[in-house]
C-alpha cells in the first residue's frame, strides 16, 4: 500500500438536479484530498450532466463521463472502466457522506493492513431528522476465511433464531474496496434491470478474492430518504419474479465458494424476507397485476412453486415471534391473516412517525 495513495470516488448520476451540488461538495470537502471524483451521467434527461461539467470546471480532481443510460449498476462499471485509485469507494448522487468518511476509512485499511473498510450509515429524512445506524462491527478485522462466514454471509441474512433480518448491510456505498482485487477478479456490477440487488451480486464476486476486511462503526454516510423518485420507493410488478432470478444467481455463486449447509438458511431467510417486502408492497398499493385485488396478489404470491420449496425446508418456527408468525402464515398458506399482519405492522410503524 503507497503511502497516500489516489482513491477513486464513483458517482452514477441520472436525474438527480436536486441533489446533485450537495453531493459533490460533501466530496470534495473530505479531510483526505488525494481523490478522482468520477461523475458517471448515465444518460440524464434533467440537467444534471450540465452540472457534472459545471462542477468539472471548478475542481480539476473531478472527471465526467457522460453514457446512454443503462442503470445504477452499468454507470458504475463505466466509473470502474477509468478509475486510477488504488481503492474505489462508491457514492449515489441523492446521498452525501461525512467531511471525513475517506480518511477515516483510509486510517483504518493503513491500521490494520487490510484491502477493505466498511463503516456504518445514517438515515436521512431531513435536517431534522437523521437516524444513525453504526456498523455491528468496530475496530473488528476479518481475514481469509472469516471473510466469508462472518461478513459475506452475515450480509445476506442472519441465522433463523436471530433477531435482525442480517447483522451487516451489503451496500457497497459505505466501504473503500481495492483496486488490484477489482482489476485482477474482473469484478464488477450486474445491472439491477436484470437482478433486483446488484450489490450482493459484487459483494459475492469481490469479498471471496478479499484477503483482509476490516470495520469501524462510524455512520460516516448519509442515505437520503427523502427522494420518492427512487427505486426503492417505486411499486414493481415484476419484483417477485426479479427475486427468484437473483435467488438463482446467489445460490449459483456462493455453492461455489462455500459449503451449501453453510449458506443455505441464510439465503432461504434472505428470499423469504424479499417475499414478505413484496406482500407488503402488494397491500400498502393495493394490487400486484393488474386484474388482481391485494387478496388474490398476495394469494397468488404465497402460492408460487418456489416460494412454496423455500417455506417448506425453511426452519421458521425457530425465528423470532413475529417473523415467525409471518412466515407461518406462508407456510399454511393463511392470505388473510398475512394481510392482517402486514396491516398491523405498518400501522404501528406510521405511529412513531
Amino acid at each position: 500500500m503507497s503511502a497516500n495513495p489516489l482513491i477513486s470516488v464513483v458517482v452514477p448520476v441520472y436525474n438527480v438536479e436536486q441533489y446533485l451540488q450537495q453531493c459533490v461538495e460533501s466530496v470534495l470537502r473530505q479531510t483526505y484530498r488525494h481523490l478522482e471524483i468520477i461523475l458517471v451521467d448515465d444518460g440524464s434527461t434533467d440537467s444534471s450532466g450540465e452540472m457534472c461539467d459545471r462542477l468539472a470546471g471548478q475542481d480539476d480532481r473531478i472527471r465526467v463521463v457522460h453514457k446512454r443510460n443503462a442503470g445504477l449498476g452499468m454507470a458504475r462499471n463505466s466509473g470502474l472502466d477509468v478509475a486510477k485509485g488504488e481503492f474505489v469507494m462508491f457514492l449515489d448522487s441523492d446521498d452525501f457522506v461525512d467531511t471525513r468518511m475517506v480518511e477515516e476509512l483510509y486510517a483504518q485499511l493503513e491500521k490494520t493492513g487490510a484491502d477493505t473498510s466498511y463503516c456504518g450509515y445514517a438515515e436521512y429524512y431531513d435536517e431534522n431528522n437523521v437516524r444513525p445506524r453504526p456498523a455491528a462491527y468496530n475496530n473488528r478485522t476479518f481475514r481469509d476465511s472469516d471473510i466469508i462466514d462472518h461478513v459475506l454471509l452475515e450480509m445476506i441474512a442472519g441465522k433463523p433464531e436471530t433477531d435482525r433480518e442480517a447483522l451487516l448491510s451489503m451496500s457497497t456505498c459505505f466501504a473503500l474496496f481495492s483496486m488490484g482485487v477489482i482489476r485482477k477478479h474482473d469484478v464488477r456490477f450486474p445491472s439491477e434491470r436484470e437482478f433486483i440487488s446488484e450489490d450482493v451480486i459484487f459483494d459475492i464476486a469481490y469479498l471471496q478474492h478479499a484477503v483482509c476486511v476490516t470495520y469501524i462503526d462510524k455512520p460516516l454516510y448519509f442515505y437520503r430518504y427523502t427522494n420518492n423518485a427512487s427505486l426503492t420507493h417505486s411499486f414493481d410488478e415484476g419484483f417477485l419474479e426479479r427475486q427468484k432470478k437473483q435467488y438463482s444467481r446467489m445460490d449459483e455463486d456462493l455453492k461455489k465458494i462455500c459449503d451449501t449447509d453453510a449458506y443455505r438458511m441464510r439465503l432461504d431467510r434472505y428470499f423469504l424476507g424479499r417475499v414478505r417486502h413484496f406482500i407488503g408492497m402488494v397491500v400498502s398499493h393495493g394490487r400486484v397485476y393488474k386484474d388482481y385485488d391485494a387478496y388474490a396478489a398476495v394469494k397468488h404470491i404465497i402460492n408460487d412453486q418456489d416460494v412454496r420449496t423455500v417455506i417448506a425446508r425453511y426452519p421458521y418456527r425457530r425465528n423470532p415471534f413475529q417473523l415467525k408468525m409471518m412466515n407461518m402464515c406462508i407456510a399454511h398458506r393463511w392470505t388473510l391473516a398475512a394481510i392482517l399482519l402486514v396491516s398491523l405492522k405498518r400501522l404501528k410503524k406510521n405511529r412513531r412517525f
